[in-house]
């Protein structure tokens, strides 16, 4: 169901990340479902602001994957979320990593009602 669709694209966006860090490409695009801006640090938890069909926070991942998995190469990670609505739970997991480290820095711009 969605959750296994969920950890394949989390996987995804994990080893698009590692093709590009590895100097295979210069960039990835990755199409992954289903979305993922809502899920917070412990995904979709409507008790901890998790909202929406989001289960994993894709983009969050892949920023702390960079960030863990290569350090020798990513310092600081920029998040731009360019949805219509606040991606809170990627403020949420950021807000959480930066209490460890400080290297993400993440915007979110409203385009529209919500």
């Amino acid at each position: 169901g969605s959750y296994r669709a969920a950890l394949r694209s989390a996987g995804a966006v994990c080893r698009g990340v590692d093709l590009v860090l590895q100097g295979h490409y210069a960039s990835v695009f990755c199409n992954v479902r289903p979305p993922g801006h809502h899920a917070g640090p412990v995904g979709m938890d409507i008790v901890a602001g998790g909202h929406g069909f989001c289960l994993i926070n894709h983009v969050a991942v892949a920023a702390v994957h960079a960030l863990e998995q290569h350090a020798s190469k990513v310092k600081r990670v920029c998040i731009i979320d360019f949805d219509l609505h606040h991606g809170n739970g990627t403020q949420a997991i950021v807000q959480q990593y930066n209490a460890r480290r400080s290297p993400i820095n993440s915007t979110t711009k409203n385009h529209g009602g919500g």
